[in-house]
């Protein structure tokens, strides 16, 4: 497969698992594109290893859909070169059920995030890295200090 192609079908694949597992709430659909001993090296506040697999992305994802249920991510754009894709992201939600501990608020929230995935030969995510912006979600929430005060400071 030519590297061109590669990135094609990587960026087919990631919008797939975006709109048909992460965006309709079905993670039992992510064996689809997700390898077996995917490995995820974002930190979440686990223990080492506990977000790989199958059940480490339904663990992190439906944590997220638990308290906010109309979770929905966008891709803004992807870039790809050979076996890696990086895709800027924006993420939404309203928080309406408990997120680590802290009670729902109602409000919502909309955040970036960057995601850098890696693909095995056949074609299913291996590897993901990711960076997203848990203050300004959580300042949106209103579950962190008044950043507006911090501001004018």
């Amino acid at each position: 497969m030519t590297t061109q192609a590669q990135v094609e079908r990587n960026k087919a694949t990631i919008r797939r698992l975006f709109d048909e597992v992460i965006n309709t709430g079905r993670l039992d659909l992510c064996p689809r594109y997700l390898a077996d001993d995917r490995i995820d090296h974002q930190e979440y506040g686990l223990p080492p290893g506990a977000a790989n697999g199958h059940a480490g992305f339904q663990r992190v994802l439906g944590e997220f859909l638990k308290a906010f249920p109309d979770l929905h991510l966008e891709i803004e754009f992807m870039i790809g070169e050979g076996d890696h894709l990086m895709a800027m992201v924006t993420t939404t939600g309203t928080h309406k059920g408990a997120f680590n501990g802290l009670p729902p608020t109602g409000r919502s929230f909309r955040v970036n995030s960057s995601d850098i995935f890696r693909f095995d030969e056949q074609g299913k995510v291996s590897d993901h890295w990711g960076v997203f912006d848990t203050f300004g979600m959580l300042a949106q929430l209103g579950l962190v200090g008044d950043v507006e005060s911090a501001e004018a400071a």
